[in-house]
């Protein structure tokens, strides 16, 4: 005779998990709540809840009453403070890390700069952000989640960064050596797509796409609630701009030539024949400055453009335009809209889009979302779950 173990339903119903994350996800509900949204029915929901509950995964919370006469319910939930997750975001100079909970709520937040990129500097840094953590209280560390800018290979390899001059690190492992807790390493857009779909912008929206402006242009993008590989390097690459510069590869007018902080930056120097940073370039855009509003218009034209093509191409219903560089957005909105709008035809019309400047430090959320998103709910070996004899 066959028997089913609580460790048989965790390990092999995916089902499981989805009822997990769906409460971890959407907050506390109701069985008949959870039933409805899901598609299930009360035996095969009860069948699946009986071990996350056995096992700390939810928890039935304060009871409620679900109409004025109705009958009291037991809504589950998860116990975020139960959980604490790192997320570390590296970028050229700097590392920046953050302590989370299960639903990413920050709790504390470090940095320090990289004296170098040798890889055993870079790893004793991020250890040394670690230990700063764990001595602001958060001792108990279930996972920690590492992103930096680059191609990122079977979440364990750096292939290739060009902000670190990496090829083929195995970062993973060699963090794994010093910190003896789990590790996840991801590109950095790919953890921003990850926290804007389960705790941001993109919760609720089964398909949507995400372009980040900053050093670089990323793209990250949810088809049916699945998060979609997409590749690095043609976004940046994108033609926005006939009659624009040309990048490092010869492409005129493509978004790494007009859009990153790189090439806004060299736009305004060359135009004020001095060293101009990104922030003081929309300065002078907002003060009224006549190159800074063409560098600035220009770049928000492009973007535009490339949110239009993006829209139109995934036909997603959400859009979310992200980064550190993307306040220009905001700033030339006008512009913006009419690289929206500039190729549309009839009644056709693209969603209006999230507008979500974000700094390094949601960034380094990100890196802990991807984090969570790979340990939750526990393994059973994590959670000390045994067959039943």
């Amino acid at each position: 005779m066959t028997i089913t173990t609580w460790e048989d339903s965790l390990s092999l119903s995916a089902t499981s998990r989805a009822v997990a994350i769906e409460v971890l996800v959407h907050g506390a509900q109701s069985r008949a709540r959870l039933s409805e949204r899901m598609g299930l029915s009360a035996g095969s929901l009860t069948r699946l809840v009986k071990p996350l509950l056995a096992a700390g995964v939810l928890i039935e919370s304060d009871a409620v009453r679900a109409s004025q006469r109705g009958r009291y319910s037991l809504p589950l939930d998860v116990v975020p403070e139960n959980y604490r997750f790192i997320g570390v975001k590296l970028t050229t100079q700097t590392a920046y890390a953050v302590a989370t909970d299960l639903r990413a709520r920050v709790l504390d937040k470090v940095i320090s700069e990289l004296p170098s990129h040798d890889v055993a500097e870079v790893t004793r840094t991020v250890t040394f952000l670690i230990d700063e953590l764990k001595h602001l209280g958060h001792t108990r560390i279930d996972s920690v989640g590492v992103t930096v800018g680059g191609q990122v290979a079977k979440g364990a390899i750096v292939a290739d960064s060009p902000y670190l001059d990496w090829h083929d690190v195995p970062f993973r492992s060699l963090l794994e050596q010093r910190l003896g807790v789990p590790v996840h390493l991801d590109n950095d857009v790919v953890g921003l797509t990850r926290a804007q779909h389960w705790f941001g912008s993109g919760k609720g929206q089964a398909n949507f796409a995400l372009l980040t402006v900053g050093a670089g242009i990323g793209y990250g993008l949810v088809i049916n609630d699945e998060m979609v590989r997409t590749p690095l390097g043609p976004i940046s690459h994108f033609p926005a701009d006939p009659g624009g510069p040309m990048c490092s590869l010869g492409h005129r007018g493509c978004l790494s030539a007009v859009l990153t902080t790189a090439a806004i930056t060299r736009a305004a120097s060359l135009a004020h024949h001095r060293d101009i940073g990104y922030d003081e370039v929309l300065r002078l855009a907002e003060a009224g400055d006549p190159a800074a509003v063409r560098i600035v218009h220009e770049a928000a034209r492009a973007l535009g453009r490339a949110t239009a093509a993006v829209t139109a191409l995934t036909g997603v219903e959400r859009i979310i335009l992200s980064g550190e560089g993307v306040h220009l957005a905001e700033m030339a909105r006008g512009a913006l809209d009419e690289g929206m709008n500039e190729y549309q035809a009839g009644g056709s019309s693209h969603p209006d889009p999230v507008i979500h400047p974000v700094d390094f430090f949601e960034w380094a959320r990100g890196a802990a979302v991807v984090a969570i998103q790979e340990e939750f709910p526990p393994s059973n070996e994590r959670l000390g779950i045994r067959a039943e004899e």
